[in-house]
């Protein structure tokens, strides 16, 4: 590839980063609004950047890890964890627990059960 060519589109992507981080900047006028973009967002949305998040973080480079000390065949934990603990979780709780985050105004998992249960321990506990 020819470097110049290489160069203007590093440079346009460069800008348009810079572009949409402004917009974004702009558009942002409380912490909800950075949190969970203003409650705005259709919750669809929502659950695929978090699934997205989880799957990448924990569920890929945690198992391939520990699949790389014990063997590939514990590779069956990832689609477990995926289906199990993402996709019945949103089905089953997601619209009570959204629900629930709104009225009590938390924006994260965390900060939900310790205003849902009053208690300052079971949100540090939430975030280990």
């Amino acid at each position: 590839m020819n470097l110049l060519l290489l160069n203007i589109i590093i440079l346009i992507y460069l800008l348009a980063t810079i572009y949409l981080g402004y917009r974004g900047w702009k558009a942002t006028k409380d912490p909800e609004g950075y949190m969970v973009a203003g409650r705005k967002i259709h919750p669809y949305i929502m659950a695929m950047s978090y699934g997205a998040t989880f799957i990448s973080t924990s569920a890929i480079v945690g198992f391939g890890g520990i699949a790389g000390v014990y063997g590939f065949a514990l590779l069956w934990l990832t689609f477990l964890n995926i289906f199990v603990g993402i996709f019945i979780a949103f089905i089953l709780y997601g619209k009570r627990v959204r629900r629930m985050g709104h009225n009590i105004g938390s924006m994260t998992f965390s900060e939900l059960l310790g205003m849902r249960f009053e208690s300052k321990s079971s949100s540090g506990l939430a975030v280990l």
